[in-house]
């Protein structure tokens, strides 16, 4: 009888998980509406023209993660940094990526004294 009520159980739960036809499922947050995403000219160094100032390349790293993600507000990282030209000044552009939603976009710095 055990046995019995045993296999009946497990049919129950297999059927639960695994049964044929639609299923609603409620999210359990849901939110009202997705954020927009700010103009790149008002994020920290989100064009030339709003450059961040450092004092080396060493630190453009760390500066490029200071800010959350604009869509998510999670972590962003640095994918990697070049030099460029930018109108006749040397800047520094930084790759950042959000691993959480996937956003990208450059962060431009400037050295200071260059």
């Amino acid at each position: 009888m055990t046995m019995l009520l045993a296999i009946a159980a497990v049919a129950v739960l297999v059927w639960m998980f695994y049964a044929p036809g639609p299923r609603v499922r409620e999210p359990v947050v849901t939110r009202a509406h997705q954020p927009e995403l700010p103009p790149a000219d008002q994020l920290p160094g989100g064009d030339p023209s709003r450059a961040i100032v450092v004092d080396s390349p060493a630190v453009i790293d760390r500066h490029a993660e200071r800010w959350p993600c604009p869509v998510c507000n999670g972590s962003v990282r640095c994918e990697h940094h070049r030099a460029e030209l930018i109108a006749g000044q040397r800047q520094r552009v930084a790759r950042v990526h959000c691993p959480r939603c996937g956003f990208e976009r450059d962060v431009y710095f400037v050295l200071r004294g260059s």
